[in-house]
C-alpha cells in the first residue's frame, strides 16, 4: 500500500511538473506572437504610409495635372491604404494590451459633447450610405468623465462605424444617459442592420470574431476592434456591453463609463 502511495506521488508530481513545464512553453510563445505581430505590424506601416503621401501628391498636382480618369484609381487606392491602415492599428493595439503596455492619459472631459461631434463627423458617411444618423441625451446630470479622451473617442467611432457597417437600410440612433444613483453615464448605439443570434452575442467581443451574418452584409475588418474597445473601457473602469432580439432585429452596444461627482 505504501509503495502504491509512493508510486502514485511521484506519478502527480511529474504530471505537475510537465504541466508547468507546458504552461511556460505556452507563456514563451504567445509572447513570441505578440512579439511578431507587433515587428510586423509596425514595418508594414512605412510602407503603406508611402503608398498613401504618393497619392495624395499625386491627386494634388504634384507631378502634373492628373486626368479626371484618374480620379477613381486614386480613390481605391487611398481607400485601401486607410482600411490597411486601421487593421495595423487594431493588430498594434491587441499587441500592446495583451504586452500590458498599451498606455492611456487620464483626463476630464464632456462625454455628451465628444459623443456629438463624433456623430456629426459620421453623419456625412450615414447619409452616403442611405442611412439616417441620430444623436439623443437623456442626463438627469453632468455628463464629465475620468477617461483617456484619444481611447475613448476610438470607442465611439468603433461603435458607431460598425453599426453603420452593418445597417443596410434604417436608422443609428446613439444616446447618451446617465444612472444618478450608480454614478455611471452610459453611450447606447442602436441600429435597425442585421441583429445578432445568442452564439454571437455570447462571442462577439472575442478576437477575431465576427457575427454570422457580418460576412453577408460587409466582408471588411479584422475581428478585433470590439476586443480592443472592450478592454480600452475595462482599463477606464468602465465596460462594452451587447444586446440584440435576434438576426435581422437590430443591435444595441452600450459603452458605460464612470461619471465624476459634480
Amino acid at each position: 500500500s505504501t509503495a502504491r502511495e509512493i508510486k502514485q506521488r511521484e506519478e502527480i508530481e511529474s504530471l505537475a511538473f510537465n504541466l508547468e513545464r507546458a504552461n511556460n512553453r505556452l507563456r514563451q510563445l504567445d509572447k513570441q506572437k505578440s512579439e511578431f505581430v507587433s515587428i510586423a505590424s509596425h514595418q508594414l506601416r512605412s510602407p503603406l504610409t508611402s503608398i498613401a503621401g504618393y497619392a495624395s501628391l499625386l491627386r494634388e498636382g504634384n507631378y502634373g495635372n492628373v486626368p479626371s480618369k484618374m480620379n477613381e484609381p486614386l480613390d481605391r487606392i487611398e481607400q485601401s491604404a486607410r482600411l490597411m491602415a486601421e487593421s495595423i492599428e487594431d493588430f498594434l493595439n491587441v499587441s500592446r494590451i495583451e504586452s500590458g503596455n498599451m498606455k492611456y492619459d487620464f483626463t476630464d472631459f464632456n462625454l455628451r459633447e465628444e459623443t456629438e461631434h463624433i456623430c456629426d463627423d459620421l453623419r456625412g458617411v450615414a447619409l452616403r450610405n442611405g442611412l439616417i444618423l441620430l444623436f439623443r441625451t437623456d442626463l438627469s446630470g453632468n455628463s464629465i468623465v475620468h477617461a483617456d479622451l484619444g481611447k475613448t473617442q476610438q470607442i465611439l467611432h468603433n461603435l458607431i462605424n460598425n453599426a453603420l457597417k452593418y445597417t443596410p437600410k434604417g436608422t443609428i440612433t446613439v444616446v447618451v444617459r446617465d444612472d444618478d444613483a450608480k454614478k455611471r453615464i452610459y453611450v447606447d448605439v442602436l441600429d435597425t442592420g442585421i441583429g445578432m443570434n445568442e452564439d454571437t452575442l455570447h462571442s462577439i467581443f472575442q478576437k477575431f470574431e465576427r457575427g454570422d451574418k457580418a460576412n453577408t452584409v460587409n466582408v471588411k475588418g479584422t475581428g478585433l476592434g470590439l476586443y480592443v474597445a472592450l478592454k480600452m473601457a475595462e482599463a477606464m473602469q468602465g465596460t462594452i456591453t451587447a444586446h440584440s432580439d435576434g438576426e435581422g432585429k437590430g443591435s444595441r452596444f452600450t459603452l458605460e463609463l464612470p461619471r465624476v461627482a459634480s
